[in-house]
């Protein structure tokens, strides 16, 4: 049985050239995971970083002693 070194080579060129394709095209596999997904766009890159911030902020202020209201400002509880 021989072997045909020049058809391997243009199938494995075929195969490369197909990944290629599908990586430009954004059809590859690393691109169908969440992260995969998360990581090609910027707008959900800048909308998690602005979220985070918010988190972190709001855990700071939430660590704080709550003030009392001025005299005067609620009604009376009976």
């Amino acid at each position: 049985m021989s072997r045909n070194p020049k058809r391997k080579k243009e199938v494995t060129k075929r195969a490369v050239l197909a990944e290629l394709e599908r990586l430009r095209q954004g059809r590859h596999a690393c691109y169908q995971t969440l992260v995969g997904r998360f990581a090609r766009c910027p707008e959900q890159k800048s909308v998690a970083a602005l979220f985070a911030a918010a988190v972190e902020a709001s855990g700071r202020t939430n660590n704080r002693t709550p003030l009392d209201a001025p005299p005067g400002w609620l009604p009376p509880i009976n």
